[in-house]
Formats: C-alpha cells, sequence, structure tokens
C-alpha cells in the first residue's frame, strides 16, 4: 500500500508498504519524489517499504533533502528496529531524516501541504490513523485501514478526493471495511470522489458490481 501525492513543491507519500520502491521505478519516479511520509499504521504491509526507500537514498542517490516520515505513537522506535533488522549496520544518512509520532488531531504543516490525523478503528489496543490533507486548495482524505467509524464522515465532507480501504465485499472483516458496509453509509460519505484500496480477492471478483471507483495499480489521478 502506498499512494503519492505530489504537487509542484513536493510529494508527500501516504503509507509505504514493501513494494513502494518497485512501484516508483514502474512509474518512473524514485524516492526523491519524496519528502513527507504520512503512516496509518505499524502493519508491515502500510510501514515496512520505508528501509528500503532509506537504502536506496543512502546509496543510489545522492538526496540532499529532508525526509521526515510520521505516524502514530511508537512508529520511529519500530522504525529504527526495523532499519537495524533489516539492515543491520547500514550507515547513518547524510540527508536530514526525521522520525516523529503523531496522534489524533495532531495538525502538521509540511510546507507545501498540511495534514490533520484522526483515529480510525483498526486496533484493539494501539492506534491507527486516517490523515485530512490539503495540497495546493485539494483536499485528499485517506482512511488507512479501518472498519467503519464515524471518525470518516467529518473529514470526508466536501473532499476533493477520499481514498477508503475495502478489503472484503459482503462478508464481515474484523477492523476492515467491507463494500457492503461502506455503501451503507454512501449518503453520509460528502466526498467529490472515492477510491477504494486495498482490496481482498472478492473485491476484486465482483469489480463490475461495485458503487465505487476501484484503484489500481499504477492509476494517476488528477485534481
Amino acid at each position: 500500500m502506498a499512494i503519492l501525492v505530489q504537487c509542484r513543491q513536493g510529494g508527500l507519500l501516504l503509507d509505504c508498504g514493501p513494494t513502494t520502491l518497485t512501484a516508483l521505478r514502474s512509474s518512473g519516479l524514485t524516492p526523491e519524489a519524496i519528502d513527507v511520509i504520512l503512516l496509518s499504521h505499524q502493519h508491515g504491509d502500510h510501514f515496512a517499504g520505508v528501509p528500503f526507500l532509506l537504502l536506496h537514498e543512502l546509496y543510489e542517490s545522492a538526496r540532499k533533502k529532508p525526509l521526515r516520515v510520521f505516524g502514530p505513537p511508537g512508529t520511529a522506535a519500530k522504525l529504527h528496529a526495523l532499519m537495524e533488522l533489516l539492515f543491520p549496520g547500514a550507515r547513518t544518512p547524510e540527508f536530514p531524516l526525521e522520525y516523529v509520532d503523531v496522534t489524533p488531531d495532531s495538525t502538521t504543516d509540511h510546507g507545501f501541504a498540511r495534514s490533520k490525523t484522526f483515529e480510525v478503528h483498526h486496533f484493539s489496543n494501539g492506534i491507527a490513523l486516517g490523515y485530512h490533507v490539503v495540497v495546493e486548495g485539494k483536499t485528499i482524505v485517506f482512511s488507512g485501514d479501518t472498519g467503519w467509524t464515524e471518525a470518516l464522515v467529518e473529514p470526508a465532507q466536501d473532499a476533493d478526493l477520499f481514498i477508503c480501504e475495502c478489503s472484503s465485499f459482503d462478508r464481515p472483516v474484523d477492523r476492515h471495511m467491507s463494500h457492503a458496509e461502506l455503501t451503507s453509509h454512501r449518503d453520509r460519505i460528502g466526498a467529490k470522489r472515492t477510491l477504494l484500496v486495498h482490496p481482498g480477492d472478492d473485491v476484486l471478483a465482483h469489480a463490475d458490481e461495485l458503487d465505487f471507483e476501484l484503484a489500481y495499480d499504477g492509476m494517476e489521478v488528477t485534481l
């Protein structure tokens, strides 16, 4: 899982799964396009790509500009541990690198973008985050992984793009969203456009029956 938001002034990555570097290369991009990473939670398919990006910038790039990585409490410690586990003894980056733990309702000005966090329903013990991001006057809301929660309603109102996880078609999956569940609340989602991500096999099998647009690898959206 990884979604790159680009504007003239910079690039912001929503989550960073283990295949992010490969996906960037497939799109003709490199980690140099990324200034900020916003992580929704600490599951491997959402944050384990960070060390691979760092290794690329350490050994394959002449990167000088800063990289800031944000995530829920405990993210900084887990990224330090993951980096040491995957690449023990890797040298310290020559570019400024900062890991920042954030809590729900935190607002951060990234210069070219502004983000605000909200807590979603994914962990029974811990915090998972969604993000409300404003870039060049456009609003993007990212649910992260979550079951239905009232916390999605307000951020999604009038959003230019609502990126929402959809792990199953109609089968309940604990603390994940189903298409049936999302459809039952569609009148409360005031976003101008909704994209489904994180699809399970049954979602893909019912792709022609979905009430919302399904994202695909390499998809480009202009707002």
